[in-house]
């Protein structure tokens, strides 16, 4: 799935409606979180944005947006994804070492985020729409997961 591809009145909604914000917190120094547009990720004001435009993801089957440029997407890697009973919404923890400063030992495998997305179900399209994504400390096994992922990009052992 792409935005390219998604009917206008799509990206119309999410502009407009109040499932076109999100809570979001989306650096490792951040101190305080904020409430932003998706229209921010969804829509290019001057050529210079491109790179900063959300596109979806897919993990495990199921099309994701999650407010996080294209260009970290090669950084990003699932550590694990919760579907509710009804599979109504996904809590998802991801891994993101687009910072590489931050990721240069195993110590680094502890950073990672969670974002919880619902699924948007409107104009004939059937994905699911972040509405909360944090910096979060990644612990027990999804740390060894982490660190699974860090020892491959660092070349060591976790």
């Amino acid at each position: 799935m792409k935005i390219a591809d998604l009917p206008p009145d799509v990206i119309d909604d999410l502009n407009r409606s109040e499932r076109g914000w999100l809570d979001i917190e989306p650096g490792f120094d951040s101190k305080h979180e904020f409430w932003q547009a998706w229209r921010r990720f969804l829509v290019q004001d001057s050529l210079d944005d491109e790179i900063e435009l959300a596109e979806f993801l897919n993990f495990d089957g199921f099309d994701v947006l999650l407010p996080v440029p294209r260009n970290h997407h090669p950084y990003i890697r699932l550590i694990r994804l919760i579907p509710s009973s009804h599979q109504k919404t996904l809590t998802i923890f991801l891994h993101d070492s687009f910072y590489q400063d931050w990721f240069q030992d195993q110590q680094g495998a502890r950073y990672g985020f969670l974002a919880v997305a619902d699924r948007y179900e409107k104009f004939g399209c059937d994905f699911y729409l972040a509405n909360y994504y944090h910096f979060s400390y990644l612990i027990d096994g999804d740390y060894e997961e982490a660190s699974k992922i860090m020892a491959q990009r660092t070349n060591t052992k976790s």
